[in-house]
Parts: structure tokens; sequence; C-alpha cells
């Protein structure tokens, strides 16, 4: 079935009614997700439950020469060429990054002290699930570099390999924006590849939200957006896809990419 016949509007709204207003943008999302590992066919209604969550803010670009926090006016750029080409710009994430900067700031309950599966240590993920990152996945050591998925040179991942047929995926993407040009209009999305069982890919596509619009006199300005984009998990494909946040911007932009909370929902 093509994708445009996969994904149209109509699916979206039908499949996902708690789509939630971000912003002033009504971001309405659809999805696919994650492929093999421990779902085994099975789903969430035949013995696992609980829904639970996991937030990274790991995001691999951020400066290590301010302690990992954006500095006033500097990110990741999307240029000129970037636009010209229609890129979904993928942001990577970092274990050296999650290390610095997913470190529990509070004391009570007791933190877990469980490394490498991002702010809450574990604490709060749903049931069967231990991680919903995987921050050392490098996708040009098994794809190599001559692809065009778009996620050549990216590293890590939102990692959806313990999940089970029935869940639902729900990410928070948090960033900043700080317009180049007046009168631009930035679509967040996250950047997915299906894959099958033996880790081919099948279809590469974004799962987008509404579109954000910057019009006269934002230019230069900070804009801290919070978008929420959902996906089913149905299938093999879905449990083993890989996917990651990204952007496209019909104007030069400049991207602070800051948090993702993850969310699997039963």
């Amino acid at each position: 079935m093509p994708i445009n016949e996969r994904f149209d509007s109509t699916q979206r709204s039908s499949f996902d009614p708690t789509d939630e207003t971000v912003n002033n943008v009504n971001n309405v999302a659809t999805s696919r997700t994650d492929s093999s590992s421990s779902s085994a066919g099975f789903s969430a209604s035949e013995g696992l439950s609980a829904t639970g969550y996991s937030h990274t803010g790991a995001f691999a670009d951020k400066p290590l020469s301010n302690n990992f926090v954006w500095e006033a006016g500097n990110g990741i750029s999307y240029s000129q060429s970037d636009v010209d080409a229609g890129l979904y710009k993928v942001f990577s994430l970092s274990r050296d990054v999650h290390n610095a900067v997913d470190n529990p700031y509070w004391s009570t309950p007791t933190p877990s002290g469980n490394k490498g599966i991002g702010l809450f240590q574990g604490a709060n993920l749903p049931s069967g699930i231990d991680t919903l990152v995987d921050y050392d996945f490098d996708f040009n050591a098994v794809y190599g570099t001559s692809g065009a998925t778009g996620f050549e040179g990216s590293t890590g991942r939102i990692d959806l390999s313990d999940c089970v047929y029935g869940d639902q995926l729900r990410v928070r993407f948090d960033f900043n924006v700080i317009p180049q040009i007046a009168n631009t209009t930035v679509e967040p999305a996250l950047w997915y590849s299906n894959r099958n069982d033996n880790d081919d890919i099948t279809f590469t596509f974004p799962l987008t939200t509404s579109p954000i619009f910057y019009g006269t006199g934002t230019v230069g300005n900070t804009y801290l957006n919070r978008v929420d984009i959902s996906a089913w998990i149905t299938s093999n494909e879905d449990v083993n896809a890989l996917t990651l946040p990204a952007i496209k911007s019909d104007n030069p932009v400049i991207i602070q990419p800051l948090g993702l909370l993850i969310t699997i929902l039963r």
C-alpha cells in the first residue's frame, strides 16, 4: 500500500483522538515503529500492562564548551542548502552527553542509580521495557555512509525493541527555534525507517506534527516548542523501526534541541 494511503488524515484522527495543542498548534501525528526483540508476537493485552515513560536531554551537538547548555543565539544551523534540498534534519543522541546531563536532580524518592537509561534511571518505564533510548546505535557502522535514508551520520535512536503489539508511542520533542528570516515555517517530525526481521530498511518517512509559523518581528528571537508526536506499534516492522527527532524548514533557522519525553501508552 502506498505511503500516502497508509498515513492519511483519516487514519491519523481515528487512531489518535488525544493529540494535544502545543504552543497553539494542534499537533496531529501518525505512526509506525520498531522491529525484532522481545515483543515475540504478543499484545499488551496478553500480559504486559502499565503505561510508562523516559526522558533524555542527550542531544549529541550540545556544546561541551558550555557544559552542554546552548548559549544564546547558537545552535544547529538549518542552512539554505538544507532548505533547497527539502531536508528533514535528524538530531543525534550521545552516551557522553547522556552521562553529563541526564542526572536526577531530586533526592526523594531515592534515584535507582541505574545508568544509561535516561534521566529517571528506569524508575518510570512501562512493565517489560528495560530502556526507551539506545545511546550507542551508530547508523553508519550498521548500514554504511552511501545510502539515502536521512539517517546517515546519525547516532542513537529511540529504542522500541521491548515494546509489544498494541503499544502506542508518544514523543514530546522540546526544542528552541531562532528564525533567521521572517515568515518562516518549521515542520517538526520523527524521522522513521521501518525495518523487517533482518534489519533491512523497508520504508522511510516523516511522522509530522502541524507546522509552526514565525512571522514578522521574530527574526533573532528564541522560541521554545514542545511538540507531541504519536505512533502505533502493531507489527514487527514497528517494533524494529529506527527513529529520531527531526525538523524541516522553508527558510534558514537555528535549532537548539533540548529534550525528549518518550511515553508508551497501553
